[in-house]
């Protein structure tokens, strides 16, 4: 999970350098993209990107890794400058960008020289993450941590999934059932539909998302996922107000709906489908419920006749199929 706080630079010429940094960031992973269209191997991806744009090993391999999301795309071309450093254990939970404090981050701005220099930056989290920051800075837990412009200088912590379910724990298991009721979750790039069963395979409730705005024309790939994970979030809460212990759901590997506009179509084929499956998991934790991921296959083609005897549309018949498949103990994914 990703934390975000706002960055606060007084110097200028801190400001510029880090901005320097930020643009040549942008320029490796594109390079390093390219690079990885051409079969280059990473070791030797890694020194180049080193030796002719960022003279620091470790953010080189952090913009490999980077390039490695849109290897798929024959071309990248980046918008706005970033800058990302993976996560290291042994180097203070970061080698690049290190935490001082909680309100205090230090920043490498490396040199060809061979003399880099570090600078120091305020950021303000939210009050109900300082903690979980607190954790990350006493016990050297390995963060990815990067730099990028929204309305101003965000910084983006990566906050192991582990530590920030622990945070974010509501449940209380003295106070629930073990053996209550089971949501299920059909996922599609503008709906999420869910229904709750019981133990019996008995249909106790349907609740349903839609938002088929998010894969029209000129929508915000940001609006929408941050639409999605809303939806998400209100039926779950949902879930576990009425009992439910048990939250089944399909690995997914590709989005199912279409539409006839080519800009949405292209909106839903850059649609990151597992951010929905790892929000599901950190939702569940929180409540304190247990994930279930069932072999999906053709539940779609069953649930075409089953829809009508339900009188249910066919996805969420697929989310009851699934439910189904969990209670007679099919092989989890």
């Amino acid at each position: 999970m990703t934390i975000r706080g706002r960055l606060i630079l007084n110097s200028i010429v801190d400001k510029a350098w880090l901005l320097l940094l930020m643009r040549n960031f942008r320029d490796a992973v594109e390079y390093a993209h390219n690079l990885l269209r051409k079969n280059v191997s990473e070791n030797d991806i890694v020194k180049l990107l080193a030796s002719r744009i960022l003279s620091n090993a470790h953010y080189s391999y952090s913009a490999l890794q980077r390039a490695k999301m849109y290897r798929q795309q024959p071309y990248l071309k980046l918008k706005k400058p970033q800058l990302f450093s993976i996560g290291k254990r042994n180097e203070k939970g970061n080698r690049n960008i290190r935490f001082l404090s909680t309100d205090r981050v230090q920043i490498k701005i490396p040199s060809a020289t061979g003399k880099h220099r570090w600078i120091t930056a305020g950021v303000r989290f939210g009050r109900k993450y300082i903690s979980t920051i607190k954790k990350l800075i006493n016990n050297s837990i390995p963060y990815g941590a990067g730099v990028y412009i929204n309305s101003g200088l965000e910084l983006h912590v990566n906050v192991p999934l582990e530590l920030y379910t622990e945070k974010l724990k509501v449940g209380n298991k003295n106070t629930k059932n073990d053996k209550g009721y089971i949501a299920s979750f059909d996922f599609n790039s503008d709906r999420i539909c869910m229904v709750i069963v019981s133990r019996e395979g008995r249909i106790l409730d349907v609740k349903n998302k839609h938002f088929p705005e998010v894969t029209s024309p000129g929508y915000s790939g940001r609006k929408a996922r941050d639409k999605r994970m809303k939806a998400l979030a209100e039926l779950v809460d949902y879930a576990y107000h009425h009992n439910v212990t048990d939250y089944v759901a399909e690995i997914l590997s590709r989005p199912k709906k279409k539409s006839r506009s080519k800009t949405g179509n292209r909106k839903s084929s850059r649609w990151a489908l597992r951010e929905f499956v790892t929000h599901l998991k950190t939702l569940v934790a929180r409540y304190g419920g247990k994930p279930h991921f069932i072999n999906p296959a053709y539940t779609s083609v069953d649930a075409i006749p089953l829809s009508k005897q339900l009188g249910l549309d066919i996805h969420t018949t697929s989310a009851y199929l699934l439910a189904i498949r969990f209670i007679k103990g099919y092989e989890e994914l």
